[in-house]
């Protein structure tokens, strides 16, 4: 049985006991790990068409157990120092053999090799040359990497490899996310939350920008009045051919190829029982008051697999859906080698990230796949780790 008793595992919460967990729904937790820090606002929806999608993934239907996709589970414990110290990781990048672990709650970021050397961290808060008022998302490409500082309206460039600051470029969209799109383009999605917005900008989700982040095209186009009552932690997610675009305005996902003019390709994620028509925008759709399902994170692809969260009967479930031969995969309950908090991936693997001690053991009772003795030696010392899933 893949669905009804699954373990309920909060990202944002580290020591906990994981048995009461699993006997609370999302009512009495107020919100779910992945919704922390968000802005719960009370919004208004006006009517929007439901874009006919080019395909659809049945989400209550389970095809088999994730171990049937698991090649392997391993650990890599992570060098520690006073400034590589994050409270949770909530993305995580690999781009040419280093990690790049974001915690947007401390705006820095702790850049790894793929052994766990630490070999830089980006924390430069302040009103100074290369510093930042905030972290509130990232991307690498080619020797840079970028972050959105929102308090300043200006994307800071920094060396990929060192951390060291190259320049800041001004941009008129408040970002959300950003993401490479190609040699010279990018991508920035920009969430309606209610409030006002510092700068006027068109009404779009997403907006195609070049390298000096002019905005070149627009797309999904929103009500005037419409926003979001909930923020992701990302809201893109990359694939060589393509960059993944969800957000809470539908159970699904745009799925936007580099090549071929920029096409889309638009994916419903089907559920039992979805949010109503006219309740998207408000915070009883998604806060546990009700049992309605949704997508609570936007895929996160490995291979030819995507990783995606969806919350159902008031609690976080795990998914990878395999592109290639349309099969989804759950965590069997009885398994004691789930997957899930996934926070990124590499070319091979879905990576989460065990923070400490504390946390790993809770968690390996209830189905977390066991460490090494040098990983588990390194976390009752203070330290934290990556969990690897290899896919096959």
């Amino acid at each position: 049985m893949y669905v009804g008793k699954r373990i309920v595992f909060l990202r944002t919460f580290y020591i906990f006991d994981c048995k009461t967990l699993m006997n609370m729904n999302i009512k009495h937790l107020g919100i779910c790990g992945f919704m922390v820090s968000c802005l719960i606002l009370s919004c208004t929806e006006k009517k929007k068409e439901m874009p006919i999608p080019d395909k659809v993934i049945e989400m209550d239907r389970v095809d088999g157990d994730m171990n049937e996709i698991i090649d392997t589970v391993m650990y890599l414990p992570l060098e520690k120092t006073e400034q590589s110290v994050l409270s949770r990781v909530n993305k995580l990048l690999s781009y040419d053999s280093l990690y790049f672990l974001a915690d947007f709650n401390y705006s820095k970021i702790a850049v790894y090799t793929h052994t766990g050397k630490l070999k830089y961290v980006l924390n430069k808060r302040g009103h100074g040359r290369g510093e930042y008022l905030e972290i509130r998302n990232f991307t690498v490409h080619g020797d840079k990497l970028y972050t959105i500082d929102n308090f300043q309206s200006k994307i800071n460039i920094y060396n990929k490899e060192t951390g060291e600051y190259i320049e800041s470029i001004a941009t008129d969209i408040v970002a959300s996310d950003i993401a490479a799109f190609g040699e010279n383009e990018f991508l920035l999605t920009s969430i309606p939350n209610g409030q006002p917005q510092a700068k006027e900008q068109p009404e779009n989700l997403v907006f195609l920008t070049d390298e000096d982040f002019q905005v070149k095209d627009a797309y999904f186009p929103y009500e005037k009045d419409y926003c979001e009552p909930l923020s992701r932690y990302s809201y893109f997610s990359t694939t060589d051919s393509s960059v993944i675009f969800s957000s809470f305005l539908y159970d699904g996902c745009a799925e936007m190829m580099k090549s071929n003019g920029h096409g889309i390709h638009t994916i419903q994620m089907s559920l039992k029982y979805p949010i109503p028509e006219g309740q998207r925008t408000k915070k009883e759709s998604y806060d546990g008051s009700t049992a309605y399902a949704f997508v609570s994170q936007t895929p996160i692809a490995c291979k030819h697999y995507w990783y995606v969260d969806v919350t159902k009967d008031r609690k976080l479930e795990s998914f990878v859906y395999d592109t290639h031969e349309d099969k989804l995969y759950g965590n069997d309950e009885s398994s004691m080698n789930k997957m899930a908090f996934i926070v990124g991936s590499d070319d091979r693997h879905f990576i989460s990230y065990v923070p400490d001690k504390a946390y790993y053991d809770e968690l390996v009772k209830y189905g977390l796949h066991r460490a090494d003795s040098l990983t588990e030696t390194s976390l009752a010392q203070g330290g934290s780790a990556l969990v690897l899933y290899a896919v096959r």
